[in-house]
């Protein structure tokens, strides 16, 4: 993966822990009320059984798509979770290169996705914006700075 900031050098592991919570609990708080908000409203809990239910709201299908592939850029960007998906079994269904290839495409799809969605919600107004917005931005700066951070926890001053 590539560096973007080796300007940093090695930062202090304390600071690079709390970087990289910090970005973690902030892509995942805009992603889950994304995914509270797009689930149907309740019944008020002393409304009559036979009043009918109020219509759902409007759903842009594009933007649940890119909800879903920014929760995936999420859980893949977290340390070591990659490792335990055990995404070598896919390995057996490819050819040696043809495998690589694979690999490299969709390690470019979940860095990409997360500034589509965050560009997307911005031109086009829907239901979850703000919540696409702001976890797209904090999905894609923990891709940019997982390099940086790791190696600052890897290694010591």
């Amino acid at each position: 993966m590539l560096d973007f900031l080796p300007s940093f050098g090695h930062l202090n592991p304390r600071l690079a822990v709390l970087l990289m919570m910090a970005l973690i609990i902030g892509a995942a708080i805009p992603l889950a009320l994304a995914w509270v908000s797009i689930l149907p409203p309740e019944r008020e809990p002393f409304s009559p059984p036979d009043l009918p239910r109020q219509p759902s709201p409007h759903r842009d299908s594009f933007s649940i798509f890119l909800l879903l592939n920014i929760s995936l850029s999420a859980l893949a960007a977290i340390p070591r979770i990659a490792e335990t998906l055990h995404l070598d079994l896919l390995a057996r269904l490819f050819a040696g290169s043809w495998f690589e290839h694979v690999e490299m495409i969709f390690s470019i799809w979940l860095i990409f996705v997360p500034a589509l969605a965050a560009a997307y919600a911005v031109v086009r107004p829907n239901p979850i914006r703000k919540h696409l917005i702001f976890g797209g931005i904090f999905v894609l700066t923990l891709w940019l700075l997982y390099p940086t951070l790791l190696d600052s926890l890897a290694t010591r001053p």
